[in-house]
């Protein structure tokens, strides 16, 4: 099955409207990073992506060439967990685009197991992918950037619904932690004209998520929307508040999840 595509929910966002800005996403090789680094370059910005596979980047680059997009796509890959590589893929980026005015904290994943059977190492591996390398990135990038120039969009991704979600012990808590640290981040960097946003997106269509081998009309049964997300709902969200339309959002979380979020107990995730 295709991971369905939405493009007339990009179409509201003004051709040009981030012209002249710089951006990085990580996880910019599949779903949610693709769809965001494509609109984003679509929009006028240079991109830059990363993520740990080159021929997945290198994918996402030929998408922003056929769709036209001026700049084009830069590719790094990167393993987002290990710092020193992150500092290297820093210096590749700045040193080709100059600055960086939008990061899209994007890179992540999980498994799904009941919280009692995760070891420490299987714990942790979320939490380094989650967390960790989340905080790492933004961090240098806005030491290096956005702090010195005054400057900075930084959104990550997290996850609904917020209220829990079995199975997903490890990824829920990695995912609060960033939703946290966007609000202290927010309020420590905005006097540096940096504003720090996380969008929490439900269950969205992507390559990925089929690999969970569920089926997407009984699992939009919990989603008050009645049909799983779409890449492109978020990528759009994401370049919304990317743009000078999201200037005074920050130190927030906005959830696009279609009412997961709210719908009562269950979960499209099952333990047993």
């Amino acid at each position: 099955m295709t991971a369905p595509a939405r493009p007339d929910v990009l179409a509201v966002l003004a051709p040009g409207c981030l012209a002249g800005r710089t951006a990085l996403v990580t996880g910019g090789g599949s779903g949610i990073g693709r769809a965001t680094a494509l609109l984003l370059a679509t929009l006028g910005a240079h991109v830059a992506v990363t993520g740990r596979r080159p021929e997945a980047l290198d994918g996402t680059a030929a998408l922003a060439a056929a769709s036209g997009a001026e700049r084009g796509v830069l590719t790094v890959a990167c393993d987002v967990r290990e710092p020193e590589r992150v500092d290297a893929m820093l210096d590749t980026v700045l040193g080709a685009l100059g600055r960086i005015d939008i990061l899209v904290n994007n890179a992540g994943g999980q498994f799904v197991a009941p919280a009692e059977t995760v070891s420490y190492k299987g714990f942790r591996a979320v939490a380094r992918l989650n967390l960790d390398a989340t905080w790492y990135v933004t961090t240098q990038v806005a030491a290096r950037s956005m702090i010195p120039g005054g400057y900075g969009k930084v959104l990550s991704i997290t996850m609904s619904p917020r209220r829990g979600m079995p199975g997903m012990a490890h990824s829920s808590a990695a995912r609060a932690a960033v939703e946290s640290l966007t609000r202290t981040l927010a309020v420590e960097w905005g006097r540096h004209g940096v504003r720090v946003v996380s969008v929490a997106p439900g269950i969205v269509h992507t390559e990925a998520w089929e690999r969970y081998g569920l089926d997407p009309a009984q699992v939009s049964t919990v989603i008050p929307a009645g049909r799983l997300e779409s890449a492109d709902e978020v990528a759009a969200m994401l370049a919304f508040l990317a743009s000078p339309a999201g200037d005074y959002v920050t130190g927030t979380t906005i959830v696009v999840d279609g009412g997961l979020d709210v719908s009562g107990p269950g979960s499209a995730f099952g333990t047993s």
